[in-house]
């Protein structure tokens, strides 16, 4: 036989197309023909492994973008918050329109990003959104509010501060 791996599969095949081919070059060619599809079959499932990872990387991606950007939002948020709370307290402290103006053009500029304020005199108690300073009183319903609260697209980014009563 030749040392060329080509001229070994001419041969091959060459020994195959006679028909007196010896028992031993049959089981030679069956030996290899098995190790050629498990090795085909191992480049195949390995293939499939790795398309389905991509997939999944993809998938995983568009969730961690999107959730970057809801963190970025409420972090932006978050940040505005105090100077929300102080010009809050000054509206229900001094009660000039200018102030009631200004708070006003704030939280609905905010709300344009999804941000919604909640917490106000009336409503039920809800401990997901409300953390109690003080309670009067078995009911659960909200006599005042301290401190507003805030949610971005239904995540709450920081819970009002009520008084039950």
């Amino acid at each position: 036989m030749a040392e060329n791996g080509e001229d070994e599969v001419v041969e091959e095949y060459a020994l195959e197309d006679e028909a007196e081919a010896s028992p031993a070059a049959l089981k030679k060619l069956r030996e290899k023909l098995n190790t050629a599809i498990k090795e085909k079959q191992e480049y195949l499932d390995g293939w499939q492994r790795s398309r389905a990872d991509f997939a999944n990387f993809k998938r995983e991606e568009a969730l961690m973008s999107g959730d970057k950007e809801a963190r970025t939002k409420a972090n932006l948020v978050e940040s505005l918050l105090p100077a929300l709370d102080t010009l809050e307290l000054m509206v229900r402290h001094e009660g000039s329109e200018t102030g009631k103006m200004l708070e006003k053009q704030f939280i609905d500029s905010l709300s344009r990003l999804g941000v919604k304020k909640f917490g106000a005199a009336g409503e039920p108690f809800d401990p997901h959104k409300h953390e109690a300073l003080a309670q009067k009183g078995d009911n659960q319903i909200i006599e005042s509010v301290e401190r507003s609260g805030y949610s971005v697209d239904e995540k709450i980014i920081r819970p009002a501060q009520v008084i039950i009563s």
